[in-house]
């Protein structure tokens, strides 16, 4: 998935499960905030999904959040970031790559990805696309009827 349907699965996750949205909506985006870089510009991994795809990763970022920050932004957080890597599994089965959740402990196959943004968008299939627009809008569709009956 790509950033509209991250924000929105977080979102509606958030409401769902009565979670802190700051934590929901900042953790929806950390893992690409951070992978992204470390393969597109700096190219130290083979592909755009580690390290920060992972379980370590989001229990790591996790207990420093609710250390930081308290254990409402850290239920957010938790969130957030687990909604990504599910929309990321998901996506990972219409398109080429996948995650890697138990990295580094368990030994992956990995799929060298693409470096940048145009080549990764040329990644994704009109399935996965379509996919990601009927998250967008339904969490688009979703906010404006909360917005409405305010």
């Amino acid at each position: 998935m790509i950033f509209p349907g991250h924000v929105a699965a977080a979102a509606m996750a958030g409401r769902v499960l009565r979670a802190d949205m700051r934590g929901a909506l900042a953790a929806s985006m950390f893992p690409d905030l951070v992978d992204k870089p470390v393969r597109w510009l700096l190219r130290l991994t083979p592909n755009d999904r580690i390290p920060a795809h992972t379980a370590l990763a989001m229990v790591l970022t996790w207990s420093f959040v609710r250390l930081a920050f308290g254990p409402r932004l850290a239920k957010g957080w938790l969130v957030g970031y687990g909604s990504h890597l599910l929309c990321d599994e998901i996506n990972a089965h219409l398109n080429p790559g996948r995650i890697y959740l138990w990295w580094p402990f368990r030994r992956y196959a990995m799929h060298t990805g693409p470096t940048g943004l145009a080549a990764s968008l040329n990644d994704f299939s009109s399935a996965s696309l379509a996919v990601e627009a009927s998250v967008a809008l339904v969490g688009l569709w979703s906010w404006l009827r909360r917005r409405a009956t305010r």
